[in-house]
């Protein structure tokens, strides 16, 4: 089967004028192309798929790596992709969504050691997360959405999930209330080494704890059956929290829910605040969730445009920025019951 490295020799030129005749991610004379195209022919030279793809952009291909679950996006979650992906284009990439697991390290060095991608973008970042150093090895162009613990010379933007804590236990307070049930990922994320959900509860217990309220947490996976487990616990308590705070799109909603079909009233009964959830998630729900949040939009693009600078070498800086969240309080929170 004839290689790029064949078709170079037969067309006198090098190995990289192949790629760029394939990609037109340069300028070659016509007479060149006229070269390399006919040595293609002759040697029935096939390009990889990939590379195919890249005659498409300007520029090339970003990988962006989210690493789904079973419970697949949530709103919220494809806004940002979809925001990223149309941030690369119009910056002249093509972006491609790679799903692999987070441990799936030997997939990832397989990713970047083809050379088919021009940078990564990393996002479901864990506080000791193994793709950083597989790209760090790689020497290629990464940026994430979301931080690890060592992050020194990582370009990242993020929420700034402390932030979002504090701002909602004080909307709370506010309210009058003085109970809290935290709606935190499950044991198993939170052994993984989920973000989020460490930086989160542990801004909402300084915060509860500052305003002498009390929190108990209640760990669930993020669907629908967690969100019902999440409103089974709260049910037990007694006296119950007046309001609950919800880390995760599914198992917020879910708790919602099954609080309505239970009897309960939101907010007259209990109230509920969402962090990290976008409008429109926000808004499909009834009622209509009170919410913590920063735009995922303009998260997408910041990211997007650093990894970019990176790329094309217009930018040696690490840069590093937390975004504030802005609190949208709708029909979920209410004064606390008497």
């Amino acid at each position: 089967m004839a290689t790029r490295d064949d078709v170079a020799r037969l067309a006198g030129v090098s190995p990289s004028t192949v790629s760029y005749v394939i990609s037109g991610r340069r300028t070659i004379s016509d007479a060149t192309k006229t070269r390399v195209l006919a040595a293609m022919r002759d040697l029935n030279y096939t390009p990889n798929a990939f590379a195919q793809g890249l005659a498409g952009a300007r520029r090339g291909i970003l990988a962006l790596h989210f690493p789904t679950s079973v419970d697949g996006y949530s709103s919220t979650e494809f806004e940002y992709v979809t925001a990223a992906m149309e941030r690369a284009r119009a910056l002249g990439y093509h972006m491609l969504l790679w799903s692999n697991p987070m441990t799936d390290v030997m997939g990832m060095e397989s990713l970047v050691a083809q050379k088919l991608v021009a940078g990564v973008l990393l996002m479901e970042v864990s506080v000791s997360d193994p793709r950083f150093d597989v790209l760090r090895r790689a020497k290629i162009p990464f940026a994430s959405i979301g931080r690890p613990d060592d992050s020194d010379d990582v370009i990242y933007v993020d929420n700034d999930f402390a932030e979002a804590g504090r701002l909602a236990i004080e909307h709370l307070a506010g309210l009058g209330h003085r109970s809290i049930m935290y709606i935190n990922v499950s044991q198993q994320d939170q052994a993984a080494g989920n973000g989020p959900a460490i930086r989160t509860a542990r801004a909402i217990t300084e915060s509860a704890q500052a305003q002498n309220m009390s929190i108990v947490e209640m760990p669930v996976e993020n669907n629908a059956r967690g969100g019902r487990q999440a409103l089974d616990g709260y049910l037990k308590f007694n006296p119950r929290p007046s309001a609950v705070v919800g880390l995760k799109e599914f198992a917020t909603a879910g708790f919602l829910n099954a609080a309505g079909m239970a009897g309960l009233s939101i907010p007259a009964d209990v109230s509920v605040v969402a962090l990290g959830i976008g409008d429109r998630s926000a808004e499909m729900v009834s009622p209509a969730l009170t919410t913590v949040a920063p735009s995922g939009e303009v998260i997408a693009h910041t990211a997007v445009d650093a990894l970019v600078e990176q790329i094309e070498g217009r930018s040696s800086d690490v840069i590093q920025q937390l975004f504030t969240p802005v609190m949208v309080i709708r029909e979920s929170s209410g004064i606390a019951p008497a």
